[in-house]
């Protein structure tokens, strides 16, 4: 058996002052109520990769009632608290940082696009429900092995081996924006789809429809607040996964220039990539996919200004 691995060196490094000092205070009330607490998300495999910085943000899971744990923890922190009773999960906001809470549980789809079902769970199918296994690997805060990693699921060795890997073969089924998430990955820390989990996304890719407008549409801001959002774009209608949102939508080297001309132009919104992105669009296409997106009117306002440019 291999020895475990201990992150406590990595974490102290990492986390601000202020930061180390709320999660122990979460610590010590989740000791207190007897319930287990763990660090997940994509803070743990950043923390693996070395890639920390300006860490503001932290995903907590706790077996057992989050809601009141996170009540207790504002309480005694002084956080500002938001509570979602209906899946068991609170946000508490600090002037610098924030902290969600989330209770480990399972999740099933009724049918691919719908919301999840949840029930309180364990760590176990709380990190089997995740969509990559590089992001479904977490840190004990408990007392008796506090830092230790926990990857049941062979994250760390797809972070060595550099690989985006769904857990099960209904992953996008159940979360078809998980195929936005795994080009986001892909292109952001240099890593491939490994085969199987390409195969599968190149499978459902249909099944984009099955989700609202409004989440395919939060899934291309993220793209889009990339640092270069283009080699996403481009990867995704290498995949057939761009002309989902869109038949007539197209990524090329074309708009690859364009997104680097904003850049060096002090231009690079996402809102301003978004307009490029559509600006070669007939006026019934740009109508169809802002309806379909539910595009912004600050959106919508930026769109219509670039297309009245002649670009080059």
């Amino acid at each position: 058996m291999s020895q475990p691995i201990n992150l406590i060196e990595k974490i102290e490094k990492s986390l601000p002052a202020e930061l180390r000092a709320l999660v122990n205070d979460a610590v010590a009330i989740a000791g207190e109520r007897k319930q287990p607490l763990f660090l997940v998300g994509g803070v743990v495999r950043d923390l693996l990769l070395g890639k920390i910085s300006d860490i503001c943000d932290l995903d907590i899971v706790v077996e057992g009632d989050a809601v009141g744990l996170a009540g207790e923890f504002a309480e005694k922190s002084g956080g500002k608290l938001t509570a979602h009773l209906m899946f068991n999960t609170a946000k508490i906001e600090f002037p610098h940082c924030t902290i969600d809470i989330a209770m480990a549980r399972t999740e099933n789809y009724a049918k691919p696009g719908a919301l999840p079902v949840v029930t309180a769970g364990t760590l176990k199918t709380d990190l089997f429900r995740r969509d990559f296994t590089v992001n479904a690997m977490a840190v004990s805060l408990n007392h008796d092995n506090y830092g230790e990693l926990i990857d049941l699921y062979g994250g760390r060795q797809d972070l060595k081996a550099k690989k985006i890997r769904v857990l099960h073969d209904r992953s996008f089924t159940d979360d078809a924006t998980r195929m936005w998430r795994a080009i986001r990955y892909e292109q952001r820390l240099g890593f491939r789809i490994e085969p199987e989990t390409l195969a599968l996304l190149q499978r459902d890719a249909p099944l984009m429809k099955t989700v609202g407008g409004y989440r395919l549409r939060h899934e291309l801001e993220l793209v889009l607040k990339e640092k270069e959002p283009e080699k996403c774009l481009l990867r995704a209608d290498e995949l057939g996964i761009l002309k989902e949102l869109h038949p007539s939508l197209k990524a090329d080297n074309r708009l690859a220039s364009k997104f680097r001309e904003a850049r060096q132009n002090n231009k690079a919104t996402p809102d301003y990539y978004l307009g490029l992105l559509v600006y070669g669009l007939n006026d019934d296409d740009l109508q169809q996919i802002m309806k379909y997106l539910r595009f912004s009117t600050r959106q919508s306002k930026i769109i219509n200004e670039i297309r009245g440019m002649i670009l080059p």
